[in-house]
């Protein structure tokens, strides 16, 4: 038997799959007006550095590392795509703590009264991190249901 085959639920591919394609998209689609995704990403990443408009330290490590979950998603799709998911929990735990940092901006945008500023790209960027949650999820519950047969 193949363990592989043992350990994916069914569900997984297209959630997987779909949850990449809303990554790929959401680097496209505007975030907030005037700014697609790749826009956005450039700019939470060097938005602390620039002189002219420098952002606060307490600002600057959720915008530095909500940016950076994006390099984190590529990793994390990488090992479910080449079926290298030998710790299922650290996958969802990872995937979890993504989804919460990237809830940042629209906390950041709701304190501000400004939520309607959110545009479609960041909607599926969180998403993607959505699903790769829940294809987490299904992986913990295979392995769970496999080690009680």
């Amino acid at each position: 038997m193949d363990t592989a085959d043992s350990t994916k639920h069914p569900a997984e591919p297209p959630l997987a799959w779909a949850a990449l394609v809303c990554w790929l998209a959401a680097w496209f689609l505007p975030v907030i007006e005037d700014y697609p995704g790749w826009a956005a990403f450039r700019s939470a990443i060097t938005g602390p550095f620039r002189d002219p408009f420098p952002v606060g330290g307490e600002e600057a490590v959720p915008q530095i590392l909500s940016a950076l979950t994006n390099i984190v998603f590529a990793v994390l799709f990488t090992v479910w795509w080449r079926d290298r998911l030998t710790r299922p929990v650290l996958f969802l735990k990872i995937a979890i703590a993504c989804l919460v940092l990237d809830c940042y901006w629209l906390v950041q945008m709701l304190r501000a009264g400004e939520a309607s500023g959110l545009l479609s790209g960041y909607y599926v960027w969180l998403v993607a991190f959505l699903l790769l949650n829940v294809v987490g999820t299904l992986r913990v519950l295979r392995a769970r249901k496999s080690r009680l047969q």
